[in-house]
């Protein structure tokens, strides 16, 4: 044997390792890489990521964040602030909590490496179509930008992922395993992100549509149900949260409380309410993001990956449309500024899709000039290509740079005196603030008995409450208004508003760093 047959020899069982069952680790471990290199370096505004504060100040009280509450997300991100805290004690707490969005998305990168495995025709070679799928996901602008940052949608996309791959990949012969999993994912995704909901008639249609007839069955529906119950009650973690913590949307707790939470009434007049005359605008911007994540090139293969699936495999056809038609619908008719997010699911097909449009267009190819090798030279420049792509982007996305956030913090706490009232109103400043002074407690460090005040909340009766709890020496929070509130500490406080709103007018006010300073 020569010392190349030796050393092929040798080598043979790594890239077998490497093909075969670590494929999914590598890929997954290569994406936490990247989000890691490209995530913000702390508390960010950037890519509609101004919930963070709110999130990260939530996790480190113990309290509970905006509508729905999270509960899921929340008691995991404490879990990962805390251990890193252990690991990497002077790390910053919006690092971290940008991190752990990295690792949701890295671990979705795994999970779609193996969907398009198993739904691949040959399994011997399905390592660069698995391959494919995976970087197309993970370098998607969309889940890129969203695990760059603290918020809830990377693990909403890894419990959405995850879900498919178990409708499809579960051996459909152990029935009580499979509701209870099946139950266990959609309890779980609905204890995270209600918007999961949207993908029911697809999950009831395959389900329905299997030689299997699991629905036909009361057993199986009571194993999905036992599934399902510790995700829900996960809800009730809103009924344990101290009524002193000082994030704790829903107010003291009461069921009624709990209700307004987890309904999300706060946000339902956005649904369904975008106006007529903008609907042809949004639906533009749709598919801007649809296009803009594997260029037009890219989204031509995703629709050839369709076409396949229509052609040779009606039902998973069929499934495919239930899981994004609702999701689109919602997206375009959500009339907030980032409904663009909720498309998520639908980029994740469109990146399994990547490779049976390869396919596809090999076919095609080879119908024209015979040759069995495109397949593997399409599928390899596909991957090539998608690798430079998001080389070229990643100055683009990435947000290491990114300092606005953080100087806002920094001027608030070289600003604020001890013993202010600081108002806010907007969530990107007002949950900024929040992580000051609950997240990383860096402004009440600086300032102490300094009181927050969020004019847009004081609507709500459970808010009026907190600040009374929260604040009982403060002048005026019994009133529950912002204008009382004010007058009652002029000349008691110094008194600070992060934006110009009401109670105060702009001649009122002074600019103090990134503040206003109230000087009647």
């Amino acid at each position: 044997m020569t010392a190349s047959d030796s050393a092929t020899s040798r080598s043979q069982p790594i890239l077998a390792l490497l093909t075969g069952p670590a494929a999914p680790f590598l890929a997954a471990g290569l994406a936490f890489l990247l989000y890691g290199y490209t995530a913000a370096p702390g508390l960010t505004w950037a890519n509609y990521g101004a919930d963070g504060g709110d999130l990260l100040a939530a996790a480190m009280t113990n309290g509970t964040p905006h509508p729905t509450g999270y509960p899921l997300y929340t008691l995991l991100l404490q879990g990962w602030l805390a251990l890193l805290g252990l690991l990497w004690p002077g790390s910053e707490i919006g690092w971290r909590g940008n991190l752990f969005s990295a690792l949701a998305g890295a671990a979705s990168v795994a999970v779609t490496f193996q969907v398009v495995r198993h739904l691949w025709p040959e399994k011997a070679s399905s390592f660069l179509p698995a391959l494919l799928a995976a970087i197309g996901w993970a370098t998607a602008p969309l889940l890129w930008g969203q695990a760059l940052i603290t918020e809830v949608y990377t693990l909403h996309s890894l419990l959405v992922v995850t879900l498919f791959w178990a409708l499809i990949a579960y051996p459909a012969d152990r029935p009580r395993r499979r509701g209870i999993l099946l139950g266990g994912l959609w309890g779980l995704g609905i204890a995270h992100h209600a918007t999961i909901g949207l993908l029911l008639p697809g999950v009831l249609y395959w389900l329905w549509s299997s030689e299997e007839r699991p629905l036909g069955r009361p057993a199986f529906w009571l194993w999905m149900a036992a599934g399902a119950l510790p995700g829900l009650l996960l809800y009730g973690r809103g009924l344990l949260v101290s009524p002193f913590a000082p994030v704790n949307w829903g107010g003291d707790g009461s069921f009624g409380d709990l209700w307004w939470l987890t309904s999300g009434a706060a946000y339902r007049r956005y649904l369904f309410a975008i106006p007529l005359e903008q609907m042809l605008s949004k639906a533009g911007r749709w598919a801007l993001t649809i296009t803009s994540q594997f260029t037009p090139v890219g989204l031509a293969l995703t629709l050839a990956g369709l076409y396949r699936w229509d052609r040779l495999a009606g039902r998973m056809r069929t499934f495919a449309l239930l899981w994004v038609l609702p999701i689109s619908f919602y997206a375009l008719t959500y009339h907030t500024a980032d409904s663009e997010i909720y498309l998520l699911p639908v980029v994740w097909l469109m990146a399994v899709w990547l490779p049976f449009g390869v396919r596809e267009t090999a076919e095609w190819i080879n119908t024209h000039w015979p040759d069995s090798r495109w397949e593997p030279i399409v599928l390899g420049g596909c991957v090539a290509g998608l690798v430079l792509l998001g080389g070229i982007r990643l100055p683009a996305i990435s947000l290491r740079q990114d300092e606005s956030a953080r100087r806002f913090v920094a001027d608030a706490v070289r600003v604020v005196e001890p013993g202010s009232l600081l108002f806010s109103s907007a969530d990107a400043e007002t949950f900024a603030l929040w992580y000051a002074a609950w997240g990383s407690g860096e402004l009440l460090e600086a300032a102490p008995g300094t009181a927050l005040v969020n004019v847009a909340l004081l609507q709500f009766e459970w808010y009026q409450a907190l600040l009374v709890r929260l604040y009982p020496d403060l002048a005026g929070v019994e009133t529950g208004q912002a204008s009382r509130i004010l007058q009652a500490n002029v000349g008691r406080r110094p008194i600070y508003f992060s934006e110009i709103v009401a109670p105060a007018v702009e001649n009122q006010l002074q600019p103090a760093g990134s503040l206003w300073r109230y000087a009647p």
